[in-house]
């Protein structure tokens, strides 16, 4: 009954997203650097698709919000489920505790 729970779902769905959040994040931040080391000599026609670098940082800086504000939901979600589901918001279990 513990897996059947919405507050499952809600937990691993707010969770994933936020973790992908700061995946975008990194990516972004990649393409940020990968735009300032580009030269104006070069014609790297990639590098000319990518947005601006004030566009990246100000995007890379929101993804950052984003997935923190998401993940700290999915610790909430996560700590009323364990209640619903076992009695207790934490039981210092080794698997919970890493996670």
């Amino acid at each position: 009954p513990a897996l059947k729970s919405n507050w499952m779902i809600a937990h691993v769905i707010t969770c994933f997203v936020g973790y992908a959040a700061f995946g975008l994040s990194f990516g972004l931040s990649l393409m940020y650097l990968f735009k300032r080391l580009d030269s104006p000599e070069k014609n790297n026609i990639f590098l000319k698709l990518i947005p601006s670098s004030a566009v990246l940082d100000e995007l890379s800086y929101q993804m950052v919000v984003i997935g923190f504000l998401l993940l700290a939901l999915g610790i909430i979600t996560g700590s009323v489920w364990a209640y619903s589901a076992w009695g207790s918001y934490w039981s210092w279990d080794p698997k919970e505790t890493w996670s």
